[in-house]
């Protein structure tokens, strides 16, 4: 009746990239205008300005708002724990002076931006036009795995507010506080599909190199110049997966660190209302519920940067199938050990600032010193418990 999960996965994650298009022009998160006469991405001054003003605006009601309504009636949680209502105020301050950067971030490097989204629309619609026929279904599940993780957080965010005992949300903080947060996402959005487009232009590389090793086993003597081709495409996409870690690099150290103090946060309120005020509802669900959608959503990142290299590492390894082929073309020899030191040489890498890099063995130690700052925050407080 509605056809098959690999029919529907490409146009739902084509409808989510278009929402978030949509949504990042609406609050300006993304200051270009498309030329579609020569197809091409335009830096837009008005809105650039827009998104300044629109977001820094949107920024001081929240605090403004936030302050007012903290000051009327304090938590029943936060009067039981002040340590708890501390570590609250430290986080909220935190996450605003990450968002005033990350927007400030938006207009200060919206040219080198504009210069990654041009390459990768040249790509898309130039050199992979032809390869576009069969669908990466990795990337459509990671766009759609990702869409769901925001709207699980605005979800658990709304539980939380108008779930937790004693709390009287206000309004107008509550939707603040939600577009605050969705436009936090979008903006990693950006991050997020640029790297997976990457991936899914070295996976069309691996493809037609597979491709080309079958069609040479079964024709020795078939020649073929596509070999340069893919590795002039393989050097460009190396050389843009340096310059949108060097545009994103800050905005990425700013959530990895929001993520590592708000999972903190969120066990520490179910330690206080589960354990020190022994209440027990059914809204203490969304706590575990948080943790685990924020966690899922820090692993997607680091996921697909570990997808990428090993889509690299991949190359490498479908480059070696030529040297158990016999073939006589000279030109394909010198073009498969060009490919093959390049490939060994420039891998794809994912280093923050230079100091550590996003993979599996960084989000493991991410997730134990979480475990470890609680534990010593507990020790820390062990007598308000």
């Amino acid at each position: 009746m509605f056809g098959s999960r690999r029919e529907f996965r490409p146009y739902l994650a084509s409808l989510i990239l278009k929402t978030v298009l949509y949504g990042s022009w609406l609050l300006g998160l993304f200051p270009f205008t498309f030329d579609s006469g020569r197809f091409q991405l335009r830096r837009s001054r008005w809105l650039i300005c827009y998104g300044l003003i629109i977001n820094y605006f949107l920024m001081f009601l929240l605090v403004i708002i936030g302050t007012q309504h903290q000051q009327r009636k304090k938590l029943e949680a936060f009067e039981r724990n002040p340590v708890l209502e501390s570590i609250n105020i430290v986080i909220a301050l935190m996450s605003t002076f990450s968002a005033v950067l990350i927007h400030f971030m938006n207009f200060w490097k919206s040219k080198k931006v504009q210069r990654i989204f041009k390459e990768l629309l040249d790509l898309e619609h130039k050199e992979f036009k032809e390869l576009n026929k069969t669908s990466c279904q990795t990337f459509n599940c990671f766009v759609i795995q990702k869409c769901f993780t925001i709207m699980g957080q605005l979800i658990c965010f709304l539980t939380i507010n108008y779930g937790m005992p004693g709390n009287e949300p206000h309004f107008w903080l509550v939707l603040l506080s939600c577009v605050f947060q969705v436009s936090l996402n979008l903006n990693i959005m950006h991050y997020y599909v640029g790297i997976l487009l990457i991936y899914r232009y070295v996976w069309m590389i691996n493809e037609q190199l597979k491709e080309q090793v079958n069609r040479m086993k079964l024709n020795p003597t078939a020649t073929s110049s596509r070999i340069k081709g893919l590795l002039f495409l393989y050097n460009r996409l190396l050389e843009l997966n340096k310059k949108l870690i060097a545009a994103y690099e800050l905005h990425m150290i700013l959530i990895l660190t929001s993520w590592l103090a708000g999972n903190i946060v969120v066990i520490y309120f179910l330690i206080v209302y589960g354990i020190s005020m022994r209440k027990y509802s059914f809204f203490l669900i969304a706590f575990p519920q948080s943790l685990l959608i924020n966690s899922w959503d820090f692993w997607l990142t680091i996921t697909i940067c570990n997808l990428t290299e090993k889509a690299g590492q991949k190359t490498s390894n479908l480059l070696q199938l030529f040297s158990d082929l016999d073939y006589k073309d000279d030109q394909l020899e010198r073009s498969v050990n060009e490919f093959a030191w390049l490939c060994s040489h420039r891998k794809f890498q994912f280093k923050l600032c230079g100091l550590f890099s996003v993979n599996y063995k960084m989000g493991f130690r991410m997730i134990i010193n979480s475990i470890l700052y609680l534990l010593y925050l507990v020790q820390f407080d062990y007598m308000n418990l």
